[in-house]
């Protein structure tokens, strides 16, 4: 019975002494790969700018809506965040009423809107714009707005251009294409134009979905280039009007590029030039027999695309030079009552010649600028030369 009762003692002391050992050694270390409890992280020193979508795609947009967005802006720092400017990068993009002052852990918006009118076709747009601040991580952020603008109506070409012979005494039109991009049928009509040298006539190609606006600039004409903008009126509620630039040019009766040849020859070889000749006339131009002043100068024409282009090619002897006080040309005789002779003036520009280098002993000796005049009376005794 004793050595019952010693064994049990023996035991509960063993049990006592391992759970003091365990109460000593706390709580037991996490597995491997079990979640840890995430530290606080302290706000960053200094006032820190955190835009939450600083690249904003608004995806598509058509041509004339004004795309609006509001960018959140959160101050992450521990002092406060004092937005000085707001620039967009270009007039099309305006930034409204900003906050600015934005304290630590707070937030703020910088509104923005981009006004589409005159983009189109489909084309990818991006804008840039740059926040001031003294933010610690970016003083100079940059937002951005970008996405793609379709034309609801197409034009094609955007401006009408008319080109006019210089004899022409007839009207010269020209076709410009409208198609209805929309889902919804869109009427075009009444076509104006407040410069009277064009008119302008409307025909339905497909109902409610694509015209032609026939642009015609009408006779007497006269030499130079002029504008107008013709206007239709569209059924489309975003853009009721459309105006379409027209362009018309009475061309020269016959247009000479360069107009004159001007030497840059090579001593030791042949130096060729060209010189393009068109004729912008109703009868086609024809040139023949093309001639030099001087007989020492080959000349050749050679037809050229479209019908009525030439280049006359000219061709210099090595070591060709215009005699003093004579003049040099080359013609050409053309189909053309009103020019029978096409003239084209050959100028020498003349340079100076470099000036040879004086022998050395020609030379002056130098005189240091601040040197002393030589006394021409030294004193008796001294050293001389």
């Amino acid at each position: 019975m004793k050595a019952m009762r010693l064994c049990t003692t023996l035991i509960l002391s063993a049990m006592t002494v391992a759970s003091v050992r365990l109460a000593a050694q706390g709580n037991p270390p996490a597995a491997a790969g079990s979640p840890a409890a995430a530290p606080v992280s302290a706000p960053a020193p200094g006032p820190i700018l955190q835009a939450d979508n600083p690249r904003y795609d608004f995806g598509k947009a058509a041509a004339g809506e004004k795309v609006r967005h509001t960018y959140i802006i959160t101050n992450t720092g521990n002092e406060m965040l004092h937005i000085t400017k707001v620039q967009p990068s270009c007039h099309c993009t305006t930034a409204g009423n900003w906050t600015t002052n934005i304290a630590p852990g707070q937030t703020g918006e910088i509104p923005v809107q981009l006004d589409t009118t005159g983009f189109g076709g489909g084309a990818p747009v991006q804008r840039m714009v740059t926040v001031y601040s003294n933010a610690k991580n970016d003083p100079r952020a940059t937002l951005v707005i970008k996405g793609v603008v379709w034309k609801p109506i197409e034009v094609t070409p955007t401006t009408a251009m008319i080109g006019i012979p210089s004899d022409a005494s007839d009207a010269v039109s020209t076709t410009v294409r409208i198609v209805n991009k929309t889902e919804n049928p869109v009427t075009v009509s009444n076509a104006t134009c407040a410069n009277r040298l064009f008119t302008a006539a409307l025909k339905e190609i497909k109902p409610g979905q694509e015209y032609e606006l026939v642009i015609t600039a009408q006779p007497p004409f006269t030499p130079g280039t002029s504008w107008g903008t013709v206007t239709v009126n569209t059924s489309y509620s975003n853009t009721p009007a459309l105006n379409v630039s027209a362009m018309a040019r009475v061309e020269q009766a016959i247009q000479t590029t360069p107009q004159q040849i001007a030497l840059n020859l090579l001593p030791d070889r042949w130096t060729t030039n060209r010189v393009t000749i068109q004729g912008n006339t109703t009868n086609l131009l024809t040139l023949s027999n093309p001639k030099a002043s001087d007989s020492r100068i080959q000349v050749e024409v050679q037809p050229l695309a479209p019908k009525g282009k030439f280049s006359l090619v000219v061709a210099f002897p090595p070591g060709f030079q215009i005699e003093p006080g004579k003049q040099a040309e080359v013609t050409v005789e053309s189909n053309l009552p009103r020019y029978p002779v096409i003239k084209v003036p050959i100028r020498d520009f003349h340079r100076p010649k470099p000036v040879a280098a004086l022998p050395a002993h020609a030379n002056p000796p130098r005189v240091p600028v601040n040197a002393a005049p030589a006394n021409p009376n030294p004193p008796q005794g001294a050293d001389h030369p």
